[in-house]
């Protein structure tokens, strides 16, 4: 075996097609029952819904949208209609809502980013300085909260795990249309593109995939008799006792799995600068709601629902207090009568450990705020995702923290492998945390499952 890739996401996926089309010989390794990763689209109805990953973010230097708009599978949304409701029930004036957003962009666009600060304290600070937010400071403190919520700013148990400054210069946008959307068929379509499955089905790639094959160990400096020094073997062990062994694997496993295993998973143990990159990256717990009524009751469509929270209507839930850590709701393409309601953080964590009946409760708890102006339609289901409690996540993407910026670590960190003897890579690094500029992000997680692949490509095809 000359590779293999544990776990199969996109950044997987990308790596086992490009390998394959050098004449490799590779294995996929899944430890979940499916292929994806944190895309995961499940059916509603005649469409799909979008559980992890559901846009397309920018074309140009898109390596997804290089990879799918040829074969006319995105779609672009129409404008969306704003409203922005305080938690009483009242609207504030568009106007107004759109310059005190535009005052706290503002701040954070002039501040310095190569300073160790986080995004958050920016804000936070701006609402004593900046003119615009001192004119109405109670309505600006519900914006901050938005805003932070909003961005999923991070920091809330340990501020040095908000999201740096400097990583809004780190981690590059690709210009053109933010929010792609899939037509309706879902983000896993582009796992059938990679596999080459998309259009003919008959043309798929013929890579060995296994699923519910967790890795436990990872053997990553021996020699076998009658191998050569330079080029060693690596032993990967899984849960159910099966052991593989390859000249290199590629690890595309999550920044949150990382850190929770890096120790038991790697033999030797990792180099510190290496640990140090996976302890200070952090993994946004970012989750979704998705709320089906009887039928529309949100005047136009595309809609977007800001919800600003007063601190003194947070009291109304204090026994569903993860409800006050929803920001927004959104309409959905292709699905006309459902809302999805964003949550991250503490919020999420919190909302992952309630039953489904308790999260429908706390819906419909939520909707009475807008009922005082809206004519609000009963909920019919809520369909949600839970990426903090799965084992196999732990989250929704990386980001670089403050604690990133005062100790060192790094994506590019993250993605240089384990040479054997300073030469043979024998552990490469790919997934979204390990792209030098555009983690985050899907196109960033097929980007580093390439840029592996072709490392290896290199070296495994001059011998």
């Amino acid at each position: 075996m000359d590779v293999i890739v544990i776990g199969c996401g996109a950044s997987g996926l990308a790596a086992l097609r490009r390998l394959h089309e050098a004449g490799l010989k590779v294995l996929g390794l899944e430890a979940d029952d499916r292929i994806g990763g944190r895309i995961r689209t499940v059916q509603f109805g005649e469409c799909a819904l979008d559980l992890g990953a559901a846009w397309c973010h920018g074309e140009k230097d898109n390596v997804v949208f290089e990879l799918v708009n040829p074969l006319g599978l995105l779609g672009r949304p129409k404008p969306d209609h704003k409203w922005y409701v305080l938690s009483n029930g009242e609207l504030v004036d568009e106007d107004k809502s759109e310059a005190l957003i535009g005052a706290l962009n503002q701040e954070v666009g002039k501040a310095d980013k190569n300073s160790k600060k986080s995004i958050s304290e920016c804000v936070r600070t701006a609402l004593k300085s900046n003119a615009t937010l001192k004119k109405e400071p109670q309505l600006a403190k519900s914006f901050v909260d938005w805003f932070e919520k909003n961005n999923h700013l991070g920091g809330q148990a340990d501020p040095r795990q908000g999201k740096s400054l400097k990583g809004l210069e780190e981690c590059w946008g690709c210009e053109g249309e933010f929010m792609l959307n899939w037509k309706g068929k879902g983000f896993k379509t582009l796992l059938d593109v990679l596999l080459n499955k998309y259009p003919d089905p008959s043309k798929a790639i013929p890579v060995e995939i296994l699923l519910n094959k967790e890795v436990e160990s990872i053997k990553w400096r021996t020699t076998q008799p009658g191998l050569e020094p330079e080029n060693p073997l690596v032993h990967v062990k899984c849960k159910d006792g099966s052991l593989y062994a390859a000249k290199s694997v590629i690890v595309t496993l999550s920044v949150g799995v990382l850190k929770e295993r890096h120790n038991q998973l790697f033999n030797p143990p990792l180099p510190a600068e290496k640990v140090t990159a996976i302890n200070t990256l952090q993994l946004c717990v970012l989750d979704k709601i998705y709320i089906e009524f009887t039928k529309p009751w949100w005047p136009k469509t595309p809609a977007c629902l800001s919800l600003l929270w007063r601190d003194e209507d947070k009291g109304n839930f204090a026994n569903e207090e993860w409800v006050t850590e929803i920001c927004a709701l959104n309409t959905v393409e292709y699905q006309p009568n459902l809302l999805l309601a964003w949550i991250y953080g503490r919020g999420a964590q919190e909302m992952e450990k309630c039953s489904e009946d308790e999260v429908m409760a706390g819906v419909t708890k939520l909707m009475e705020i807008f009922k005082k102006q809206f004519n609000v339609t009963p909920i019919k289901a809520i369909k949600r995702s839970q990426w903090a409690s799965n084992p196999l996540a732990r989250g929704a993407y990386s980001y670089r923290s403050v604690a990133t910026e005062e100790e060192g670590g790094s994506a590019v960190t993250l993605s240089e492998p384990l040479y054997h003897g300073g030469k043979f890579p024998v552990v490469c690094f790919a997934g979204e945390a390990t792209s030098h500029h555009r983690h985050s992000a899907v196109h960033g997680a097929v980007e580093a499952g390439f840029r592996e692949a072709d490392r290896l490509v290199a070296i495994l095809k001059k011998k």
